[in-house]
Order: C-alpha cells, then sequence, then structure tokens
C-alpha cells in the first residue's frame, strides 16, 4: 500500500515540475496523470482487500473462540461423568466390602430378589412340584417360567391344554390374599432361530413378535381365569436374553424358549399411576 501511494505522489509532484518548468508536452503529462489514476486504482484494490483479510480474521478469531467455548464444556460434562462415576465405583467398593464383611462373620446377606410371603412360596413350590414338565419355580427372582417347548407348538402362540390348566391353577394361587397386592409380569422370550416359514411370518414376522405374540397368549389364559387386567403387564425380549448358549448356525437351544411370570411386589409397578 506505501508503495502505491508513494508512486501516486511522486507522479504528481513530476506531473506539476515538468508543467511548472514548460519542458513537458500534453502527451506525456496525460501519460503521467493516467498512471497516476491506475496507482490510485490499484491503492483502492489494496485497501478493498486488507479490510477482506481483516473482517476474515475477526470471523476465524470469533470462530475459536466460539469452539473454544464448546470443548470448554465438554471437558466440564466429561469431569461431570467422570466424577459421578468415581462415586459410583466408591459406592460399590463400600457396598461389596460391607457384604465380604458380612460373609466373614458368618452372617448369610440379604437377598437381592423380592422375597414372596411365606405362603405365597409355599404354593408356588407345591404349584411346580406338581408340574415339573411345564413349569420350574425360581423364589430367588419370585418368578414362575414356563417352557415353551411344552407350552407351544414350534412357531405357534396356541397353548397347549396342559398348560392351559396349570396356569388356570396359578391364578387361583396369586388370587389368594397372600399374593392379591402382587403384581404379574409376563415375558416371552426365544431362541436365535429365524422365523422361515411364510405362513408364520405372516403372523410372527420375526422373532420379537414371537416373543410378545406368546407372552400376550398366557396374558388371555390368565384374564380370563380370573386374573385382574390392571395386575398384569406384558412384554418380549426376542432372542436377546438367553439363559444358555445357542447351537452354532443358529440352531437355537430349548432352554431359551421360554415364556417368564413375574410376581412383583406393588411398590415395583414399572409405570407411574394418578395414585
Amino acid at each position: 500500500m506505501n508503495t502505491y501511494l508513494g508512486k501516486t505522489l511522486a507522479a504528481v509532484a513530476l506531473s506539476a515540475m515538468l508543467l511548472a518548468t514548460g519542458c513537458v508536452s500534453v502527451e506525456k503529462y496525460n501519460e503521467a496523470l493516467a498512471a497516476t489514476r491506475r496507482a490510485n486504482e490499484k491503492l483502492t484494490v489494496t485497501q478493498n482487500a486488507l479490510r477482506d483479510l481483516r473482517k476474515e480474521n475477526q470471523k476465524l478469531l470469533t470462530d475459536l473462540q466460539a469452539r473454544d467455548g464448546v470443548i470448554g464444556a465438554r471437558d466440564k460434562a466429561l469431569a461431570d461423568l467422570q466424577k459421578s462415576h468415581d462415586k459410583l465405583n466408591d459406592d460399590f467398593k463400600a457396598l461389596y466390602a460391607k457384604y465380604q464383611d458380612e460373609l466373614a462373620r458368618g452372617k448369610t446377606p440379604t437377598p437381592l430378589g423380592p422375597l414372596l410371603p411365606a405362603a405365597l412360596d409355599k404354593a408356588l413350590s407345591e404349584f411346580a412340584a406338581a408340574h415339573p414338565d411345564l413349569v420350574e419355580y425360581l423364589p430367588k427372582y419370585g418368578m414362575v417360567k414356563l417352557k415353551s417347548d411344552l407350552t407351544f407348538a414350534k412357531g405357534s402362540v396356541d397353548i397347549k391344554v396342559a398348560t392351559g390348566d396349570a396356569l388356570r391353577k396359578f391364578v387361583t394361587i396369586v388370587n389368594t390374599p397372600a399374593a392379591q397386592n402382587f403384581n404379574i409380569y409376563i415375558a416371552g422370550h426365544t431362541d436365535d432361530i429365524p422365523i422361515r416359514k411364510p405362513a408364520t411370518r405372516q403372523r410372527h414376522p420375526d422373532n420379537w413378535y414371537l416373543s410378545v405374540h406368546r407372552a400376550v397368549a398366557v396374558e388371555k389364559i390368565l384374564s380370563k381365569a380370573g386374573l385382574a387386567p390392571e395386575r398384569i403387564g406384558v412384554m418380549g425380549f426376542s432372542e436377546y436374553h438367553p439363559v444358555a448358549a445357542n447351537a452354532p448356525g443358529k440352531k437355537g437351544n430349548e432352554a431359551n424358549r421360554r415364556v417368564e411370570i413375574w410376581i412383583v411386589p406393588p411398590d415395583r409397578l414399572l409405570t407411574a399411576t394418578s395414585g
């Protein structure tokens, strides 16, 4: 910019000198004026470019400050998450140390699963003993497991007669005073064998549908037998919660084809109600 300004001033001064001495022609004078105009034009272009560069530089600085702000916020969030993680880890270590201390002193820790009333626990144990081929009772979890291969035909949600009779007996148990405040959650599970038959796929497009549809089929039996609908929850887990390894090549495992019925204390209802 200074170079162009110097040239402009020099051209103007030269023109004045030449005119003053009278030793220059009009043609030379015009050439000097043209050179001055060109120098001024270049000066203007240079000044505009410099202004644009300053604006761009300011924009880059603003963007950089904004990015620094985002990085700072992320760093703070990460620090907060790490702090929460550390606290949870410390709480777990303290709880585990307490657990080990209880074991060392010969005490039995309190079970993590729900504790059913003694009368209900006894009735469910007797119920499972009376139907060993159909039902398994897991008192630690407050759960009755139906073996799906004996409950349903392959790829079907039609409950077999023997299982229907057992489910109706189950309803009489959970409608007793010892159990009437408990909720009943029904969870369907499958193995990893894909549904291939076109007729079956029309009713159950995949294992998600099949697991839910089987749970609903059990719910229908329980409801018709007198279990109040507001006590019931239905869900399906497809193939994603196996209790045993499936055979290679998506060949499944009958242990994973099951329906679980959970007897859940009223304070562990999975939905919020107006009550």
